[in-house]
């Protein structure tokens, strides 16, 4: 939508306003000088006096004049004329992605694909100069000639050449598209920030509605930090799997979980229509593998005569002959028969294995979907169906470890109790007390291990269990490290760090108070936060509101 606003503005013509957003309001504007239609950005009147929105102004700035790429919006020149603010920059006629979904509602998955690899290819220059968009969204992607996207605006972009103009642990960004890190600043924004981001582009476009839906922002915020993703194929039922699942990895809720960057999910997009083809034209083969169309009884009765005929005729070329022709239909139909004959456990195996040997859990879910579920559903009873399985546990290990850390970091109940116990052994090792630590994951084993559902608990808790006894444990160390963690506790609070000291002080209490062993040093420790709790109350200003008042 676009406003009439007809004035002149130094060199410029300014014809209608495009946009307005929080720091900046964008024209269709003219450059006198030679008629050409640029984009004009100016700083929202009264700003200017603001020191910390004209910095932003200025780093964006900075960081379009050294972003050149074509998916990425072409800065001409800016500076300031009396007093306001500006830049140009190239026009885009065609609207934004935001405009085109509130049209179409969603994207069919080829343009999807489309979209998602221009995109890539613009995160990937901006990352490759250091440059973290931090606001990527339809509205902010803009569409070109021949169906080509331009990501603009980057008001909010964080240069990681440049001083910080955010302070430390707050919220910059879109809710709807706003990364975990983002939303906590636990984390610096990275790389994977904007892929994060990209995953619910991507999502939208596909389904029409944003990955979480919430009637409130701290809703919305809780469902991006907690709450996993509906699968597009529930809301796109012909989005195909290996487009979901790069989806999926996008929006992990650890950045460390997400693809490695943009070039890699450039190139999964790009298999993605590779693998439909594939599947396309394997299940074309299968389904005209019968006989042909034309039979003996369907050929005119005329042909039948000529075909009769035994007149003698001049031999033509071997390639027309007809054992020749034969024998190339043949060996037509062999490699046909060969290229569509279902890979062999072996050969599923063997990739699976390629994919498993490496260190990203990326590979480990693509083993997963394209060998391994393959492999066990078709050779239950193989020989690789062992090996097969154990892979499939180290998956499903690995992704409920992340689930395990992740409710952890968030302070969130355990799920179950096979969740609780393990916690509660992770919590000693973290603690230091890896006694107690090994004792208690053994014995989550033992007591788990004929519970079908909870076999990948069992797997993390004795994986945990090897490499406490690997490194060696004496329960001496034991006694010794509480003994000493309240001694440690004891220089902190004289130190005046009465936080980390009541810190360790709970953590015993919560840790030993059903272990008789520790009786005295649980006692001690109740009572220490007893009286630091008592002092406390004691000191604390009582301010009511009448006392305020007077």
């Amino acid at each position: 939508m676009t406003t009439t606003t007809q004035r002149r503005f130094g060199p410029f013509q300014i014809e209608d306003q495009l946009g307005s957003g929080g720091m900046g309001t964008v024209y269709r504007a003219v450059y006198r000088k030679n008629g050409r239609q640029v984009a004009l950005k100016l700083l929202i009147p009264g700003l200017e006096i603001n020191d910390k929105a004209v910095k932003r102004f200025e780093r964006e700035m900075v960081i379009l004049e050294k972003l050149r790429h074509p998916n990425i919006v072409k800065y001409y020149g800016g500076g300031v004329h009396h007093g306001q603010y500006f830049y140009a920059m190239k026009l885009t006629t065609g609207g934004t992605l935001d405009d085109v979904l509130q049209e179409r509602g969603q994207i069919p998955w080829q343009q999807v694909i489309e979209y998602g690899v221009q995109i890539c290819d613009a995160l990937e220059h901006a990352h490759d100069h250091g440059v973290i968009h931090r606001d990527l969204k339809p509205a902010n992607l803009f569409l070109g000639k021949n169906d080509s996207i331009v990501l603009g605006d980057f008001g909010i972009a964080r240069d990681s050449s440049e001083t910080a103009l955010t302070a430390a642990g707050s919220t910059v960004g879109t809710y709807a598209y706003m990364a975990p890190e983002q939303i906590t600043g636990k984390q610096p924004v990275s790389a994977k920030t904007d892929l994060y981001a990209l995953g619910c582009v991507l999502f939208e476009m596909l389904t029409g509605q944003t990955p979480y839906q919430a009637a409130t922002m701290a809703e919305l915020l809780y469902q991006h930090l907690e709450e996993e993703p509906p699968r597009v194929a529930s809301l796109a039922l012909d989005c195909p799997v290996w487009l979901e699942e790069i989806i999926m990895l996008l929006l992990e809720k650890e950045p460390k979980d997400r693809p490695h960057d943009a070039p890699f999910v450039r190139m999964k997009l790009e298999e993605v229509e590779l693998r439909v083809a594939e599947q396309t034209s394997l299940t074309g083969h299968v389904a005209t593998g019968g006989r042909s169309a034309l039979t003996a009884q369907e050929i005119h009765p005329d042909l039948k005569k000529i075909l009769r005929k035994k007149k003698k005729r001049k031999r033509g070329p071997i390639f027309e002959r007809a054992w020749f022709l034969s024998s190339c239909l043949v060996a037509i139909i062999a490699f046909v028969a060969w290229s569509v004959w279902p890979v062999g456990e072996d050969e599923l195996f063997r990739e699976a294995q390629q994919l498993m040997a490496s260190d990203d859990p990326v590979d480990w879910e693509d083993a997963k979907l394209r060998f391994l579920e393959p492999l066990m559903e078709r050779f239950p009873e193989g020989q690789h169906a062992n090996e097969a399985k154990e892979y499939l546990a180290q998956i499903e290990m690995h992704r409920l470890e992340r689930q395990i850390m992740r409710n952890i970091r968030l302070g969130k109940e355990p799920a179950s109790e096979a969740e609780r116990l393990f916690v509660e052994a992770w919590n000693f090792e973290q603690f230091g007390d890896r006694v107690s630590a090994a004792e208690n994951y053994a014995s989550m084993a033992e007591l788990l291990k004929d519970r079908e559902s909870d076999q990948a608990y069992v797997s993390l808790a004795r994986r945990q269990l090897g490499q406490i006894e690997a490194s060696g444990t004496d329960a001496d160390d034991r006694l010794e490290l509480v003994n000493s963690s309240m001694l440690k506790a004891q220089d902190l609070y004289d130190n005046g760090e009465v936080k980390e000291a009541r810190k360790i002080w709970r953590s015993i209490t919560t840790l030993y108070s059903n272990n008789s062993e520790f009786a005295p040093q649980v006692q001690h420790a109740e009572a220490r936060l007893d009286n630091e709790q008592l002092r406390f109350e004691i000191q604390a200003p009582n301010n009511t509101p009448s006392d305020t008042a007077n």
